[in-house]
């Protein structure tokens, strides 16, 4: 009996690389300024610093973003700091996430994103949480797929809005990957398409341009730098 027990353990173990494994085969991860992230954390002890700039027309820059996050335990958690200039305006939101991912399959992971916002200049002050479920599947070593589904509350007022999609990302070269995402944010619908370049161990550059096809959302493009480390 204990042969047998011993080794349905040695499978169990075998299957658990295997799935992690599978999770993390591309180099380059989804997330950053993608509406749609993906279900991987980074890997333990390790942090990234991670900034983006965006603009929705032929003015000025629309929104900067920078944030840091770290790994801890089996929680990777990130703070960062939003400015949107619009109409003569700035406005500086404040942000953290927490989020959990684990291995369903050898080719599916699963987690849970939650992102609690705040804008201290605004009268009255607003606040946001999104709560967004993940998914990440794995055709081959180069071809990925990630879903994500959740919901927006805003306050003050309370209102509430579904928000997720579906993405795909596909890794033609070593070092480069397109990717493309169909997804609803803040009552709008949007398609993206992005290029993603690891010039440098630890360094990754995107662009992309996304295209509102429903709602008041703005049609964008946008310039990101990640930089992830020990």
């Amino acid at each position: 009996m204990n042969r047998y027990l011993l080794r349905i353990a040695r499978l169990l173990r075998a299957a658990s690389a295997l799935a992690v494994a599978s999770v993390t085969l591309p180099a380059l991860a989804a997330g950053g300024h993608h509406a749609i992230d993906d279900a991987a954390l980074l890997e333990p002890g390790r942090c990234k610093l991670e900034s983006w700039a965006s603009r929705s027309g032929p003015g000025p820059l629309g929104l900067l973003h920078g944030a840091a996050g770290c790994r801890l335990g089996p929680i990777e958690w990130s703070l960062g700091v939003d400015q949107v200039r619009e109409d003569g305006t700035r406005q500086r939101t404040l942000g953290a996430q927490l989020k959990w991912a684990t291995a369903l399959t050898p080719w599916l992971s699963g987690g849970l994103a939650v992102a609690p916002a705040w804008t201290p200049t605004a009268r009255p002050r607003e606040r946001s949480v999104v709560v967004n479920g993940l998914l990440t599947g794995t055709w081959s070593e180069d071809l990925r797929w990630h879903a994500n589904l959740g919901r927006t509350q805003a306050d003050p007022g309370g209102a509430r809005a579904w928000r997720g999609g579906l993405s795909v990302d596909w890794a033609f070269r070593p070092d480069w990957q397109v990717m493309t995402e169909r997804y609803r944010e803040d009552g709008s619908d949007f398609l993206r398409s992005g290029l993603r370049w690891q010039p440098a161990q630890g360094w990754t550059l995107d662009a992309s341009h996304a295209w509102r096809l429903r709602g008041e959302g703005k049609t964008a493009s946008t310039l990101g730098l990640t930089f992830e480390f020990e």
